[in-house]
């Protein structure tokens, strides 16, 4: 078993446990992306779907286990793995979509805003005084890119013609590439990827803050340190994946043996591993704070945050042509998602897709 392998099954169990500890991450007033009054956050239904959705995940895991273990008898383990994690992906949705759609109609069902005054409240304060990320924290992520350059500079008149730029589940070069179009090929994806990272990470402090009528200051407070915390967690994000960029580096320009591929694969699983570990620590931690300042002020009975459910499609994807901002607050979890009705939104989601499309080329077609 190699260690692309042991990525792919572990990717699968890791989608199952952070789904099992996704309702931590869901505001009260959110569960499941369904917006409700803070006086019905204790409702049974709510507590039945949280129950089922576990339950759910369970059935998930078994399944995806048994489906894999049949068909890895007559079919690749690499590609039996690579369907089972979108296979986990879209049964993990659909076991939330169904629990958000049981509370949407009890919440439909029972008129729970039936008179309630539904307000909008946003903190504008981080445009006057924005937060500024120190140049230091930049320095690392662009170092690695400048070092894969001078590599590739160096190694270049050492190189032979066609150099080996793919590597097979086995550890073993399964694609080659003349030496020139490697050396300004394989930066492109760390650069694109710097760039998207860093850019966020100076952005979003700067994104319109919603604040929740009910708890407004503790609210505010929460959202300060969030935005700053996760501008820090894009910029070493940044810095890891450029290392992982660099280990291939690396090892295609002849730096590092090719018999030592293979450890050069486990050496990158396990910085994955250590990325991933580091942000549900950083999630853990998050959390605590939001619930700590969450009820740390009165809340206020007067108003309640407006139910924008309409707004939101499947709970996930937020798109108001109404809504003039860019980054709006996720409605699970923590972070920010783009209006998809936006202009700059749309730019954006294309964008992304059009990275990871040049990524895909770059690594199938460049021989």
């Amino acid at each position: 078993m190699n260690a692309t392998y042991i990525l792919l099954s572990m990717a699968s169990l890791l989608l199952i446990i952070f789904a099992w500890f996704w309702t931590s991450l869901m505001a009260r007033t959110l569960p499941f992306g369904v917006r409700i009054p803070p006086d019905r956050v204790n409702e049974p239904v709510i507590q039945h779907a949280k129950r089922d959705y576990h339950a759910g995940l369970l059935v998930i895991l078994l399944l995806v286990a048994a489906i894999g273990w049949f068909f890895s008898r007559y079919s690749s383990l690499l590609f039996v793995n690579i369907a089972g994690l979108f296979g986990t992906m879209l049964l993990i949705y659909l076991n939330f979509y169904s629990a958000r759609r049981r509370i949407s109609q009890a919440k439909q069902r029972g008129n729970w805003y039936s008179g309630l005054r539904q307000v909008v409240m946003a903190d504008i304060s981080t445009n006057q005084t924005p937060y500024h990320i120190p140049f230091l924290w930049y320095v690392p992520a662009l170092a690695i890119i400048v070092a894969m350059v001078v590599i590739a500079l160096v190694r270049y008149p050492v190189l032979p013609a066609q150099i080996p730029t793919h590597f097979g589940a086995d550890g073993q070069p399964n694609q080659w590439t003349d030496k020139l179009v490697a050396l300004w090929t394989l930066p492109l994806p760390a650069i694109f990827t710097t760039a998207l990272l860093l850019g966020l990470a100076r952005y979003i402090p700067t994104a319109r803050q919603q604040v929740d009528p009910a708890n407004p200051e503790a609210d505010v407070a929460y959202q300060h340190e969030l935005r700053h915390r996760t501008s820090q967690i894009l910029l070493v994000l940044a810095t890891v994946t450029n290392l992982v960029f660099l280990a291939v580096s690396l090892l295609i320009f002849g730096a590092i043996p090719e018999s030592n591929a293979n450890a050069v694969l486990i050496g990158i699983v396990t910085i994955l591993l250590l990325v991933i570990i580091g942000t549900l620590v950083y999630l853990t931690r998050t959390i605590i704070q939001r619930n700590q300042h969450q009820y740390q002020a009165q809340n206020n009975p007067k108003f309640v945050a407006r139910d924008d459910d309409r707004y939101w499609i499947g709970g996930m994807f937020y798109y108001n042509p109404d809504d003039p901002a860019l980054w709006i607050d996720k409605r699970i979890g923590i972070g920010w998602t783009v209006n998809m009705a936006n202009p700059w939104g749309k730019t954006f989601i294309i964008a992304i897709i059009a990275i990871i499309l040049a990524i895909v080329s770059i690594t199938l077609f460049v021989r």
